[in-house]
């Protein structure tokens, strides 16, 4: 199958072969045209027999290993011929320079590109054209013994894309889809509020088809409040589910680590909302489940979570109730679905004699969907009886023995154009179930070389991508994802292996940090994929990438888009990419590195560089060199100030991307003009004076898409907008005018007015978006409301504050969505603002921030209209449109003078209104201020709030009692009578009664109302003036699942009971801040979790027969537990701040066999030695002591039981000492350690940590008495891979020995001893501190190997080593005159540098400059190594500042000197 790898690639080897350029350059370098067509020949002898190859891999293993041969032949081929065509073009650009005279001055292409040296150099090309020759005989030579066929297939012709490209189709599960249907609309669930239901079945059945058909089902979408589609694949990541819900709800993840703070923000957003969640694709099920559950459980009754699998336990282990068990298809359902796709809309029936071939091929397929799929499609443009005979009779249904692949998919890959093969076994290096942007993936194929416009055929490279991926797609080779925002694909699982089959090992990825990559020699693709957990990226993640000596591809993916920045180590841009010489794509997306290394201009192969989201402040100007360059992304680059000065030199450049460079001021005045080839630029800076002007856009005629124009402002000319030829941008989609914001005169410094000059900037009729921002005219161009000039259908005005009055919009036939805001001088809006039209097909109408408009005179119509909003209007009086007969969503804030009077709107859905008088208005969502607001609304809404309404009684007793809400708000009311009743609405779901006052009236009463469906109860920050005991049963709120009481006075006792027989959901309880609550009484709830805190008189906290998940008990002072003790089932506890609550043995917490997780912090005082023994359990996994101020020890008599811990914390213990020996030894399962704020601490030599060989992280900060770790050294932690140090002012050594080979992360910070210790006889890591030095020492570095005492680097560090090394340097005229230490200081920093200058190998190659000095002064070898010792010494200074200008003043000496001679 690597055909597809090959046949491709040749085909392009043979066209550049005969290209008239590349010819006439090789001439020039004395290469003989005989030599090439001799290569030319050996690639046609390997091509002939291909196809032949391809079907004989599966059961020879032997042809395989010989395909793979050929492809790194084809490789190096390909390799050879594009640094040949690169020089050439090279030459040919300097030609060209050097015949526009001054140009050359300017630029100096020779000395310039002198840095770029050719990494191939030492070999002659001729040497190495003869070394290809030889190898592809050698590989010609084994096709007789293979026994394959020379005759070759013809290419198949690109078939047209089928009308079905909707991959929904559903065929033969009509009574399943029903019945799913059917339960995902009703609200019975079986056995709680949310009902699971799964699908399974094996690989390609159809599960996510069936899935997708009913997530988009138009009455599903109805029901639902918010529909959430996560892809799980083969590992359940909690973090990483929870984090995708959140993201496809429009929610921000602020924090990204703490998955509590993660679990209340998914609860607090699908609070009291019907949910459907889709978790697609999950391959297993580990008690993780029941921790994603429990936020889910704030939804609405009626929420629902779908579920695939091909493993029918994980139905189990969800209790899944309906499992559907999809089946293969019947014969007959599979002929059907097989028709669909391989007919389309034409008639089967005339197609009678394929039926017979059609039918035994659909029998092949075994009745999976996916197969009967992809080989329709793939016989869809094929009609003749030939060619469905040869998919019928192919050897590839008898597959080789163990093959996981599919042979109808194999079949499907097989018949695909070899341009295609070549595109989809690229993908097989994104991970499985990757989301894919079709516009990324078709810019990584050209840059790989993928896409080839034929001769004359005219097409550009992205259309060609654009045809080949719709192809993929039509032929199921990918599917559109569901969920995710944005147009983003997926591959189905076995598509997905079929891929890697095709690539073998020329793709490698790394995946999993915890597992060192395994790349092959072979390799040419290498995908990294940034995990959500661990931030920082290690050098050994991708130290395995050296093996790949022509790896042409550096990629990285993250899950999410909206995941934090990634450290990577300096190691990588150092050591690792000037080394990667064949690279043609290199993403550093996401990291936070801050430049690039000079040596970028080296890669010479170049074609895709993604830097976007990094901290770069400025590109390299080695960057220019890239001639061969189409992409350049630099989104999100907030530090980014400038560009390249000699941009115009990338001539191949189609594609920049500056969105999101908020620093960046300037663009390059020298050569955008010249980005002939530029198709994207989706920022385009006017300069000032000599910068950048707006004329240059005149010769980018193939620019399309986003156009964003900034600085408009600077341009002062008219004839410079003429020259920006905006008429003929054909292909632009979008296009932003931008003046600055301080920008308000209208005149420009050559008199000329910004409305001659935006006239004169008038776009193309196919332009689709236009907005003109902070425009400082007094009037708008004649063409902005002329049909005949605009297609719009969208447009924004903002800022436009010096024009009076609007253009004539309403003639824009095409227009359906319109924003005007922040046009203060805009008085009255008219007859001029329709003209004669009457924006027929506007869907959507903004005003906002207009704060002089005063009247809307509205003559005419909106018959269309879905969505208006007026936004801060103050000023604005009289009546809105009256007929507004489409209209769905209405919001008007901040306009108090505007009248409701007479508006109709029976298609309202969503109306915000605060504030406003209401007329016959149909709503979900009001607010109210004053009762008789509600005599206004004919139908009541489902939401209503009720804000500071003085006869409030009135409506709570009967008004709304016989209406349909679903949520209440009562904000800021006084009760001022009693009530003769509650009477709300028996469909309420959420109550919140907030900031109001005597609710000794409403309480009681509250609480003797039955509710049958309320689900959240919260009362805050309310008063009762009389003490008020509150005693209720459950049953009266049988449904309901939250209840917060938080900062209520004047509640004194509170007791909550549920009788035998009543049903009860009540799952989390909150009290807090209720400063007169003495006693609280739960009696047989089952809770999931309960929080008391601030209440500083509770003394009591009964629990009778409740069950209680987790417990967290906060600053209550006076509170002591009954004699039941702590719930049986306790899985997490915190105790904080409570004086009284000191963990007594008689808690019985050691009977807890379920508690996982105690926290103790503040309070008790009397506590010097902790855990007591047998006071804590052996299943605790996290153990946290917190700002206990006496306790002096932890006892390891309490610890020892402790053997499935996995996380201690200490903080803030100021007297702890580890005063009783060994105390860690015994915790064998520990991963994190965690030792902070510790005053006293002196010394963690006796506590144990060599026994703690599971320990992976361990952190200890702020013990500034600190001054030891470790008697036997480090290196016993051999799990250790995270180490932090940070704030131990006193701490002498890191250990004595080395440092675990397993840690990958090493952070230190203001730990002054550890490096002004004399490294003189002390066998500590130097390496390690001379790494730490170079960044400050507060670098996250990777640890290097310590050299051996014996190592001629250790003797560098020795005093007789830095003593011999500074003697060298300086010279016995030289000598030092400073003080004994400083002297040892300065001679081990020059004993490093020197000894790095002598020993290259140990130097990462962007230490050095290019070129290399010796090519430069290759006599002067002293010069040589002090000119590269004070560069290094930039880097390294910062151990003693004052010794730096000391070393370079004595550098400076030597440089004198040895001129002189």
């Amino acid at each position: 199958m690597a055909d597809a790898l090959l046949s491709a690639s040749l085909q392009v080897l043979f066209e550049r072969l005969a290209s008239p350029e590349l010819i006439n350059f090789i001439r020039r370098r004395n290469l003989s045209d005989e030599l090439l067509s001799e290569l030319k020949r050996k690639l046609v002898v390997v091509l002939n027999v291909l196809d032949d190859a391809e079907v004989k891999q599966f059961s020879n293993p032997n042809v395989k290993e010989w395909l793979v041969h050929v492809k790194g032949a084809v490789y190096d081929a390909e390799d050879l011929l594009d640094e040949i065509a690169t020089d050439a073009l090279r030459c040919k650009m300097e030609a060209a320079d050097s015949q526009t005279g001054g140009t050359l001055k300017v630029w100096k292409w020779n000395k310039f590109s002198a840095c770029v040296k050719a990494p191939f150099a030492i070999k002659s090309m001729e040497s190495r054209v003869r070394g290809m020759i030889d190898l592809l005989e050698k590989i010609g030579g084994e096709i007789v013994r293979l026994g394959l066929a020379g005759s070759r297939s013809p290419t198949p012709r690109l078939p047209t894309s089928t009308s079905l490209e909707d991959d929904s189709i559903v065929v033969g599960r009509d009574e399943i889809q029903k019945e799913m249907v059917k339960w995902l609309l009703s609200d019975n669930t079986t056995g709680g509020k949310m009902g699971v239901m799964s699908i399974v079945g094996m690989g390609g059945s159809g599960k996510t088809t069936l899935d997708r058909h009913l997530y988009n089902d138009e009455e599903v979408k109805k029901h639902f409040d918010l529909q959430v589609w996560v892809c799980v694949s083969t590992e359940f990541l909690l973090i990483k589910v929870t984090k995708t819900i959140l993201y496809e709800i429009g929610s921000k993840t602020d924090d990204f680590d703490s998955l509590n703070k993660l679990q209340l923000q998914l609860k607090e957003q699908l609070s009291n909302k019907k949910f459907l969640l889709v978790l697609d694709d999950v391959w297993n099920l580990n008690p993780r489940w029941e921790r994603l559950r429990t936020p889910l459980l704030a939804a609405a009754e009626g929420s629902k979570i779908v579920v695939t699998s091909r493993n029918k336990s994980v139905a189990e282990a969800m209790k899944a109730a309906p499992t559907h068990d999809l089946g293969k298809l019947s014969s007959e359902d599979s002929w059907s679905l097989f028709k669909k796709h391989a007919f389309g809309d034409r008639d089967p029936n005339a197609f009678l004699e394929l039926e017979r071939i059609g039918r035994q091929i659909v029998d092949e397929c075994q009745g999976l969907p996916l197969a009967v799929k992809a080989l329709g499609c793939l016989l869809y443009s094929k009609v003749e009886k030939r060619e469905w005979n040869v998919v019928l009779e192919s050897e590839i249904w008898r597959r080789q023995s163990g093959s996981k692949i599919l042979p109808s998919l194999i079949l499907s890959y097989h018949h695909l154009s070899l341009p295609l093969k070549h595109c989809f076994a690229y993908c097989s290096i994104f991970p499985q179930d990757h989301q894919f942007n079709k516009e990324k993936l078709i810019l990584l194929w050209m840059a790989e070389g993928l896409l080839h416009p034929q001769q004359n055929e005219g097409r550009r490279m992205e259309e060609i991508g654009e045809s080949y991926f719709d192809e993929l797609l039509a032929k199921s080779f990918f599917q559109k994802s569901v969920g995710r925002k944005g147009s983003c694909f997926v591959m189905h699982d076995l598509i997905h292996e079929l891929a890697q089959h095709v690539s073998g090992d020329f793709c490698a990825r790394v995946e999993d940090d915890d597992k060192l990559p395994k790349v092959s020699e072979k390799a040419h693709h290498f995908l990294y994929f940034k995990s959500d957990y661990d931030r920082f990226v290690a050098f050994k993640n991708f130290e395995a990438m050296t093996k790949a000596k022509s790896l042409r591809t550096f990629l990285g993916v993250k899950p999410l888009e909206n995941n934090p920045w990634y450290d990577l180590s300096k190691r990588v841009l150092q050591d690792i990419l000037p080394k990667m010489w064949c690279l043609r794509v290199l993403s550093l997306c996401a990291y936070t590195i801050t430049d690039l290394p000079k040596s970028i201009g080296n890669l010479k192969h170049l074609r895709y560089l993604d830097l976007s989201f990094t901290m770069i402040k400025k590109l390299p100007e080695s960057v220019c060199c890239l001639c061969n360059l189409q992409t350049m992304m630099l989104r999100g680059c907030l530090k980014l100030d400038e560009l390249p000065s000699k941009m115009g030199k990338l001539i191949n450049l189609h594609y920049l991307d500056i969105d999101g460079c908020g620093s960046l001021r300037e663009m390059s005045s020298h050569g955008i003009g010249r980005l002939k080839s530029l198709q994207r630029l989706t920022r385009f800076i006017v300069g000032q004076k000599d910068g950048l002007r707006i004329g240059e856009l005149g010769e980018l005629s193939e620019i399309r898409g986003k156009l964003y124009i900034s600085n408009m402002e600077n341009v002062v000319s008219v004839n410079d907008a003429s020259r920006a030829n905006m008429k003929d941008k054909s292909y632009l989609d979008e296009l932003i005018f931008d003046w600055g914001d301080e920008c308000t005169n209208g005149v420009t410094q050559s008199g000329a007015t910004t409305h001659d000059i935006l006239n004169k900037l008038q776009p193309h009729p196919n332009l689709k978006q236009l907005s003109i921002t902070n425009y400082p005219g007094e009037g708008f161009p004649n063409w902005l409301g002329d049909p005949s000039v605009l297609n719009l259908v969208s447009l924004e005005l903002r800022g436009c504050g010096n024009c009076s009055t609007l253009p004539p919009l309403g003639q824009l036939t095409q227009l359906k969505y319109l924003q005007i805001s922040r046009m203060n001088g805009v008085e009255c809006v008219g007859d001029e603002f329709y003209g004669n039209a009457s924006f027929q097909f506007l869907e959507t109408l903004s005003f906002e921030d207009m704060q002089n408009w005063e009247k809307w005179l509205c003559c005419g119509e909106f018959p269309r209209l879905q969505k208006l909003f007026i936004r801060k209007c103050p000023k604005l009086t009289g009546k809105l449109p009256e007929q507004l007969l489409s209209l769905v969503e209405l919001q008007i804030h901040e306009c108090p003078q505007l009248l409701m009077a007479s508006l109709k709107v029976p298609a309202i859905r969503q109306l915000q209104m605060p504030g406003c008088d209401f007329t016959a208005l149909q709503t979900s969502e009001i607010e109210i201020l004053d009762a008789s607001q509600w005599s206004q609304l004919p139908m009541a809404p489902h939401q209503l709030s009720i804000r500071k309404c003085d006869y409030v009684e009135s409506l709570l007793e009967e008004e709304i009692s016989q209406t349909n809400i679903h949520d209440l708000k009562i904000y800021d009311c006084s009760f001022s009578r009693s009530l003769h009743k509650v009477g709300l609405p028996t469909t309420l779901k959420s109550l919140l009664i907030s900031k109001c006052s005597k609710l000794e009236i409403l309480v009681p009463e509250l609480f003797r109302c039955h509710l049958p469906v309320l689900e959240s109860l919260e009362i805050k920050d309310g008063v009762i003036d009389d003490s008020l005991s509150l005693s209720f049963s459950l049953g009266i709120f049988p449904k309901l699942t939250n209840f917060r009481i938080h900062g209520l006075k004047g509640l004194e006792k509170l007791s909550i009971l549920v009788s035998e027989g009543d049903p009860t959901s009540l799952c989390s309880l909150s009290l807090g801040d209720c400063s007169d609550l003495e006693s609280i009484e739960l009696r047989a709830l089952n809770l999931e979790s309960c929080s008391i805190y601030r209440c500083s008189k509770l003394r009591s906290l009964a629990h009778a027969h409740s069950s209680v998940q987790e417990l967290y008990l906060g600053s209550c002072p006076e509170l002591l537990f009954q004699r039941e003790g702590l719930p049986s089932n306790l899985r997490k506890l915190g105790i904080d701040n409570c004086n009284q609550l000191t963990p007594q043995v008689e808690w019985g917490l050691q009977r807890l066999t379920s508690l996982t997780h105690f926290k103790i912090k503040v309070g008790c005082e009397d506590i010097e030695l902790f855990p007591k023994e047998c006071l804590l359990p052996s299943s605790l996994t996290s153990l946290q002591i917190v700002e206990l101020s006496n306790l002096k020890s932890l006892d390891s008599r309490g610890l020892q039981q402790l053997t499935s811990l996995l996380q201690l914390k200490i903080r803030d213990c100021p007297e702890l000492q580890f005063s009783t020996g060994s105390v860690l030894q015994h915790l064998i399962s520990l991963k994190r350690l965690e030792i902070d704020g510790c005053s006293r601490l002196q010394s963690l030599t006796e506590v144990g940590l060599q026994h703690l060989t599971s320990l992976e992280s361990l952190w200890i900060g702020n013990c500034p008495m600190l001054q030891s770790l470790t008697k036997v050294g480090l290196q016993h932690l051999t799990s250790l891979k995270t180490l932090g140090i940070y704030n131990c002012r006193k701490l002498k050594y890191l250990t004595k020995e080395r440092l675990p080979d397993s840690l990958s992360y090493l952070h230190i910070d203001r730990c002054g001893d550890l490096f002004r210790r004399k490294p003189i006889n002390e066998k500590v890591d130097i390496w390690h501190r001379e790494k730490i030095e170079a960044t400050d020492w507060e670098l996250q570095q990777r640890k290097s190997v310590s050299p051996g005492p014996d190592s001629n680097l250790w003797q560098a560090f020795s005093e007789a080593g830095a003593q011999t090394t500074i003697a060298s340097l300086l010279g016995p005229e030289m000598a030092i005159t400073t003080n004994q230490p400083q002297k040892e200081l300065l001679a081990l920093k020059l004993g490093v540098l020197e000894q790095r200058v002598l020993q290259p190998p140990l130097l990462p190659a962007l230490i050095f400059p290019d070129p290399p000095l010796e090519a430069i002064m290759p006599s002067c070898l002293l010069i040589q190594r002090i000119l590269r010792a004070s560069w290094l010494l930039n880097l390294l200074d910062g151990l003693v500042p004052n010794l730096f200008g000391e070393v370079i003043s004595s550098l400076a000496l030597l440089v004198t000197r040895d001129e002189n001679r």
